[in-house]
């Protein structure tokens, strides 16, 4: 008997240190023993709304939603809904919460359903909510919302792409079919020159044939020309010499008591001279034997016969 007896003992303290152990867990992680401040939220809608969801606070949880009390509104056949926050008075380091008076209580909505409750504030320049103090409720855009509304708006940036793509390819139908037009129109026109053409670089190409063989033929009878010129000038030469002799000889047989045969011999000096200035320039420039030349005065008779002008030092008159 004695031994079922102990057995019992230690059966029954150990299901006090577990209970012990679970109420000090509750204990713990419900928060009990924390300061906490009341923060309530007026509203005339708390759909996604729940008593103990969780209150965040950038990002931080700092309280949760301890009652929802409806009320008669001041509108007919509406309700009024006070939301209860607890929130936390002090942090671990004994930090205190402090809200902006700014601050409102948002719900936000996932693709999923869930809803999440943060208290987000503007700014702190109209000071610190205080305990008891009422603030207001906002729902933030639903995220199936937003996915409606950027569908809508993609759909219509896609339907407005599609247009400009139409109207495109549509201009690109129309410029191939115009270049197929003026594709066909100068092959038409091609053809319709084309014997002409031919006829023309035919024509072009027997004219060309016949200026170079033209060309040749003047180089050829270029070259004979002037060798025969050149010859000729040499003969020349030889003529004039043999006139120059029969000049001098004239002039010793002559003597001055014979005036015909000094004549003679003045008029044979001046065509040698004459022959000389003829045969300087043709050699000078051969073009003049196609040209022509003139004599200056001093190389003819006329010339010679007039006295030259008073002041004139570039008159050279030969006298008989």
């Amino acid at each position: 008997m004695r031994i079922v007896q102990r057995s019992d003992v230690y059966v029954g303290l150990f299901l006090l240190l577990i209970i012990g152990a679970v109420v000090t867990a509750l204990v713990v992680t419900s928060g009990w023993g924390i300061p906490r401040w009341d923060l309530f939220v007026k509203t005339d809608n708390v759909r996604g709304v729940a008593v103990d969801n969780k209150v965040f606070y950038q990002g931080l949880e700092v309280g949760r939603v301890a009652s929802i009390t409806a009320k008669e509104s001041e509108k007919p056949g509406r309700l009024e809904f006070i939301i209860q926050l607890e929130l936390v008075a002090e942090f671990a380091e004994g930090d205190s919460l402090q809200l902006p008076r700014s601050s409102v209580l948002q719900i936000t909505t996932n693709v999923l359903g869930a809803t999440r409750l943060d208290i987000v504030a503007s700014d702190n320049l109209a000071g610190m909510l205080a305990p008891n103090d009422t603030i207001g409720l906002t729902k933030a855009t639903e995220a199936m919302e937003a996915l409606g509304a950027l569908a809508t708006d993609l759909k219509g940036t896609i339907q407005e792409a599609l247009t400009t793509t139409t109207q495109t390819l549509t201009s690109f139908r129309r410029l191939a079919d115009s270049l197929t037009v003026a594709t066909g129109t100068a092959r038409g026109f091609l053809r319709g020159i084309q014997p002409g053409t031919e006829d023309v670089l035919a024509s072009a190409s027997a004219s060309m044939q016949r200026v170079t063989r033209l060309l040749d033929s003047a180089d050829v009878r270029s070259g004979t020309t002037l060798r025969q010129l050149d010859e000729t000038l040499a003969q020349s030469r030889r003529v004039m010499t043999s006139a120059d002799s029969l000049t001098r000889l004239l002039t010793a047989m002559g003597g001055e008591s014979q005036p015909q045969i000094r004549a003679i011999i003045e008029n044979a000096r001046l065509l040698s001279m004459q022959m000389l200035y003829i045969m300087e320039q043709l050699s000078r420039r051969p073009a003049r034997f196609m040209t022509g030349m003139r004599l200056p005065d001093s190389l003819t008779v006329e010339g010679r016969g007039r006295p030259c002008p008073e002041g004139d030092t570039t008159c050279a008159r030969t006298t008989p």
